[in-house]
């Protein structure tokens, strides 16, 4: 190896300059590949941003109060597409100018000497973008002749605003001071604590210190917003704000008288007062989602938030309140009680979409209640059996995390809840969803803290139901009969040679409704008396598709449809669609069916049609003139809609 030797004087010039330019002179470190190491975690954040939303950048300064776990040298941060401008460390009680370098989405901060553990403090000066295409980030948008700054940082981009801790398990405390137009409004999380008139027409604004929030949630806004005071909300007598883009306030109408009915129904229902100091539902311009969950400050798109007046609808009207139930629903499911890495996100996503369904069903008549969620499973159970991946995932690139928003979170996560309420009781399931809350408020939970707080308040250990429908992809099928043997009758349930823990409940004639749990490839179940039907669903609400012999089918059929319930009706359809997709129900037993769909609610009719349909693609070219006027002759049904015939058609197509 050879070694250069360098002259002292040239010796000193190269050291100034690679002081000037940190990132040359920071050790290489190895840089994460996608998590962040476990070496250190923020206690706080404090951001101090100039943002003038006409302008393409703002300039950001911030410190991160950090806790060191252990002793280390360099901390990292994540970050995107911000230029850093210098960085310095205070720790025991000194301040130090210190290197540092980019990787990737990584920012490596190297101390001025190994610390820890203990707690540290960095501060960062660095300039963002305010992209006017781009709708992730701190980005800005252009209504008429006025200019807006919105962010979205769900699920990883936070790093494009400040540099930070942007995984969901590093919560804490936020102090945010913004530096805007005078004529402009300024929102955050938390509400504002002062305004001060700054030179050239500045103002700062100053909110107060949020609770513990990860930096997904964290959000700001500037603009010539105009602000609808929607009264106060809750136990707490919460502020609520609708906030529009300048002229559009009379569209905040039927926003204002939603929030606090749906917030009073939730805080009953979790048996906690909302968790934050004010209520701000703000509409933007452009967003990547429908509306995201930030503590404080829900984001909605302008469309789903606002209408006029005289164009609103009812339809559109119950379409909002239930957006506003989900994401209101969030603020206990998800920011309160956050998930502790992205294979939980259910926790959050599931949780949203059943409570909010829950709430906005009171909105119905008692016999439309219980059938969207069932609606939802239906439809969820059939794409389910299409598709290979489990609901949770491991997340191990910024592609990868894409997936985490996949329909599959929302709904199979709400159905799978549903089905652990009818079995476990509604009463009991609401306890130990109280005791979840308020054992993690705050902080992180998991699917194994739900588990344990199920298990807590009802004896019952679900851990093995629960991860089976979590972690395992499609649902499984129940085919169910009766067998009798020495005077003894039973209800014999069989899986197949991969059987699934599987909470059956059971709606028997003239009987209570009754619950097991069937584990095995087959299982027979003690049956009182001799019952003129038997339904292997009852409430509707498992997640498992029951395939009845022709002896049930018919007695079911002819003794007992109408004594469901209509969520049961709509899961035997339900499961009659799918049934049929994949070829396990015969047709000559549906056709017997049809027709008794036909003269059901809306929603089973709507199955019907999608099941006429699918039969009309596989019948023989040489009957399907029979089979059409036999349709003509026995149902009244509906025409199947485009989307059910583009995915039938689609359906029988892939098939080889």
């Amino acid at each position: 190896m050879r070694i250069y030797r360098v002259p002292k004087a040239a010796a000193h010039l190269l050291a100034a300059f690679l002081f000037s330019f940190p990132f040359l002179a920071a050790a290489q470190g190895s840089a994460p590949e996608f998590r962040l190491p476990n070496a250190a975690g923020p206690n706080r954040y404090q951001l101090d941003l100039t943002i003038l939303p006409s302008e393409p950048t703002f300039h950001g300064s911030e410190v991160i109060g950090i806790d060191l776990r252990e002793r280390t040298d360099i901390v990292w941060l994540n970050v995107k597409d911000l230029k850093i401008q210098e960085v310095s460390v205070k720790a025991a009680g000194r301040t130090k100018i210190v290197p540092w370098h980019v990787s990737g989405e990584f920012l490596a901060v190297e101390l001025a000497e190994a610390e820890g553990p203990g707690a540290i403090a960095i501060e960062i000066r660095y300039v963002g973008r305010l992209d006017d295409k781009a709708n992730v980030g701190a980005y800005r948008k252009k209504s008429g002749n006025d200019w807006y700054v919105y962010t979205s940082f769900t699920p990883i981009d936070a790093r494009r605003a400040f540099p930070c801790f942007d995984e969901p398990a590093y919560k804490a405390p936020w102090e945010i001071v913004l530096h805007v137009k005078r004529e402009d409004v300024a929102v955050s999380n938390a509400p504002a604590v002062s305004s001060t008139d700054e030179p050239d027409g500045m103002k700062r604004v100053v909110f107060a210190r949020t609770q513990s929030l990860p930096s997904e949630v964290v959000a700001f806004a500037v603009g010539p917003f105009d602000v609808v005071d929607g009264g106060v909300a809750g136990q707490k007598r919460i502020p609520v704000r609708i906030i529009t883009p300048r002229g559009r306030a009379a569209e905040a109408v039927a926003a204002r008288a939603a929030t606090p009915e749906i917030l009073a129904r939730l805080e009953e229902y979790t048996g906690i007062p909302y968790p934050w100091d004010k209520l701000d539902h703000i509409a933007l311009l452009d967003m990547p989602f429908g509306a995201t969950e930030n503590p404080g400050l829900i984001t909605y798109r302008d469309q789903i938030l606002l209408a006029a007046p005289k164009q609103d609808t009812p339809r559109r009207q119950q379409s909002m309140r239930e957006t506003m139930a989900h994401e209101l629903s969030h603020q206990w499911f998800g920011n309160l009680v956050t998930q502790a890495w992205w294979n939980d996100v259910w926790l959050s996503e599931g949780f949203a979409t059943w409570l909010g369904i829950k709430i906005c069903d009171v909105d119905f008549p008692a016999f439309e209640r219980g059938l969207i969620v069932t609606e939802l499973r239906d439809k969820m159970m059939i794409s389910d059996s299409l598709q290979t991946r489990p609901l949770r995932l491991e997340m191990h690139s910024r592609k990868e995390i894409e997936l985490v928003y996949d329909g599959i979170v929302y709904v199979k996560g709400a159905s799978i809840l549903a089905m652990l309420e009818d079995w476990l009781g509604a009463e009991p399931f609401q306890r130990s969803l109280h005791r979840y809350l308020i054992g993690h408020q705050f902080e992180t939970g998991t699917s194994a803290d739900l588990a344990r707080a199920i298990e807590q308040e009802t004896g019952t250990d679900v851990s093995a139901i629960l991860f089976g429908f979590l972690d395992r992809p499609g649902a499984p099928v129940l085919r169910v009969s009766i067998v009798s043997a020495e005077g003894v009758t039973k209800i014999a349930v069989e899986q197949g040679a991969q059987p699934w823990a599987v909470p059956v409940c059971f709606h028997i004639d003239s009987l209570e409704r009754r619950c097991e749990v069937v584990r095995s490839s087959r299982a027979e179940l003690l049956l009182s008396g001799a019952p003129a039907w038997i339904w292997p669903n009852a409430y509707g609400s498992g997640y498992y598709k029951s395939l009845l012999n022709a002896d049930l089918v018919d007695g079911l059929m002819q003794n007992g449809y109408r004594q469901l319930d209509g969520p049961e009706r709509l899961a035997l359809a339900g499961d009659l669609e799918s049934l049929t997709s994949s070829g396990e129900l015969p047709a000559t037993v549906v056709m017997k069916i049809l027709p008794r769909m036909a003269d059901s609610e809306a929603e089973v009719r709507t199955h019907a049609a999608a099941i006429a349909l699918e039969l009309s693609l596989i019948v023989p070219q040489s009957v399907r003139g029979k089979y059409a006027e036999w349709l003509k002759k026995t149902m009244n049904l509906p025409p199947a809609t485009p989307e059910q015939a583009k995915s039938v058609e689609e359906f029988f197509r892939d098939k080889p």
